[in-house]
């Protein structure tokens, strides 16, 4: 059977191949169909589709018995397969239009990022079924139940976030890449080039978070940083996988206390729970020497509800509870457990509220800094935020309360904590203010979040130079014992593509707790920075 242009014959003729519940569609300009053999060639403009599974080629050869397509390119045209929002191009596709299964030969790509896209490019790639690719080894861990879809395996690679993809500023080259639209990338051992130059070989398999909300970061590449008390340091880190477990690490190498480390565990036991362990050494400036710090424990997710169960032994805990006022110690957790609500939308846009509760049993230094407490606390709070813009202006506020028990009538506290914020320009200058207040009644028999009253403004700038360049500098003014407390700077490159290269300096002006530091940003992760200082200013106050 021959027919020339839009396909109603030829959908009649090759039947109604329902599976999964979607309906195989072939139109062309041209179909020679075998009614005998069950056999369609298809060509000029072949569209062929099955839910959201489409292939478009210049030729398409369909076996209806085995529900089975070749795909062939021609000069100029190349075959395109998509599936949802995965884009993929090639020379030749061999693809099971029922389970969606198949082999794209020289192939390039994209698939979404948290913002933009990740541009692939490679020899071939193969797309299986989630089931299919945990049976064939394919992929390794567990994987919450709405990302169990589609997994790419990828055969001799080059991923970039780059839009200029021929001469991309950066670009990963491993032999494999296996993708997980919306949750992971996972590179074997990539090679990194910048600038089309070859950089160094990162030494295990290279993971990308694509979780929304992940506080995962990644460091391809060695960063310089500073603390007054430590010194001059290096640091490189990244994430991992080590069969069903996913696993961080970082290193440090400081100019006054030598070598500090890291080594975070992470396994998914079910779609709401996950268990971890991490291990830390470095330095006590208490003790003035290193120490070992394990913490563990579980945190879940059920509904938009989250929490955390955890113990720690020695942990390193820095509180910024106000401006001038920060505590720097260690905690024992035995344990903590602590639970927050989804942020719920409050009618008309004017702002979102939460819930949460803690309850836990510590070991620190007291409220006079004096000798070792352990106490119990038990804590509930909530916290309403929001922003509203009006036209080149945008203010923002927000506004928490939480009251603590440490076991007796004498024994609470309890916090109010104010803010507002305006955003404005004057031409190219953007201008920032935040004034914060927090009253505090009671107290806490333990120094690490032992509050009191306190009030600040902050004032921030960023002035454009050129159209790469930015300066922001931000100043701290205590307004209770009106000094400036605090400034901080930081010189931005932004390359108007895939990256922004931040070096931020914070001057602490009434104590020593200074820190250098050079921040690097895909655009298309801009909440998981490349190269990540150990110390950031607070969302509030930037």
């Amino acid at each position: 059977l021959l027919c020339a242009g839009a396909l109603l014959l030829a959908a009649v003729a090759l039947g109604t191949a329902w599976g999964g519940g979607g309906q195989i569609v072939l139109d062309a300009d041209r179909v020679e169909y075998d009614q005998a053999g069950g056999f369609a060639v298809a060509t000029g403009n072949v569209r062929m589709s099955r839910d959201m599974l489409r292939v478009f080629a210049p030729k398409i050869e369909y076996s209806a018995d085995e529900q089975t397509i070749e795909a062939f390119s021609a000069p100029g045209e190349r075959v395109v397969l998509m599936q949802g929002a995965q884009r993929l191009e090639g020379d030749h596709l061999n693809l099971d239009m029922i389970s969606g299964e198949g082999i794209l030969t020289n192939a390039k790509g994209s698939f979404p990022a948290e913002k933009g896209e990740i541009y692939a490019s490679g020899s071939d790639v193969a797309t299986y079924r989630f089931d299919t690719a945990r049976t064939a080894g394919v992929m390794k861990g567990q994987v919450p139940e709405p990302l169990r879809d589609r997994v790419y395996q990828w055969k001799t690679v080059s991923t970039t976030t780059c839009k200029n993809t021929e001469i991309p500023h950066y670009n990963l080259v491993s032999k494999r890449v296996v993708i997980i639209p919306g949750y992971r990338v996972i590179a074997t051992r990539p090679k990194v080039y910048i600038g089309g130059r070859y950089i160094l070989t990162y030494p295990f398999d290279y993971m990308i978070d694509l979780t929304e909300g992940s506080a995962s970061r990644s460091q391809l590449m060695p960063q310089m940083i500073y603390e007054s008390e430590k010194g001059i340091g290096v640091t490189m880190g990244a994430p991992l996988m080590i069969g069903d477990i996913s696993a961080k690490w970082k290193a440090f190498l400081w100019s006054k206390v030598d070598f500090e480390g890291a080594l975070s565990l992470d396994y998914r036991f079910s779609d709401n729970v996950s268990l971890f362990a991490d291990a830390w050494y470095s330095w006590d400036s208490d003790k003035q020497e290193k120490r070992f710090r394990p913490q563990w424990g579980a945190n879940y997710n059920f509904n938009g509800w989250t929490g955390r169960l955890w113990w720690s032994q020695a942990e390193s805990v820095t509180v910024e509870k106000t401006l001038g006022d920060t505590f720097t110690g260690t905690l024992w957790r035995r344990p903590e457990f602590s639970i927050n609500s989804p942020s719920w939308e409050l009618p008309g846009s004017i702002g979102s509220f939460g819930i949460h509760g803690i309850w836990g049993e510590y070991e620190t230094t007291s409220s006079t800094g004096t000798d070792t407490v352990t106490i119990q606390r038990t804590g509930i709070g909530g916290s309403y935020s929001g922003s509203v813009k009006m036209g080149d202006v945008r203010p923002s506020w927000g506004i928490s309360y939480l009251w603590y028990d440490y076991g007796s009538r004498d024994r609470t506290q309890d916090i109010l904590s104010a803010r507002f914020g305006l955003s404005w320009p004057i031409g190219p200058v953007s201008m920032t203010s935040t004034w914060t207040k927090s009253w505090a009644d009671g107290g806490s028999p333990m120094s690490w979040d032992a509050y009191s009253d306190s009030e600040a403004f902050y004032q921030g700038i960023n002035v454009p130079i050129g159209s790469n360049w930015s300066i922001y500098a931000r100043g701290g003014y205590n307004l209770v014992s009106s000094t400036l407390d605090e400034m901080y700077y930081r010189l931005t490159f932004a390359n108007s593509c895939c990256y922004r290269l931040d070096l931020s300096y914070r001057d602490d002006l009434i104590g020593e707790d200074d820190w250098a530091g050079i921040v690097f940003v895909l655009n298309a992760f801009p909440s998981k920075p490349f190269f990540f200082n150990t110390r950031e200013l607070s969302e509030l106050n930037q």
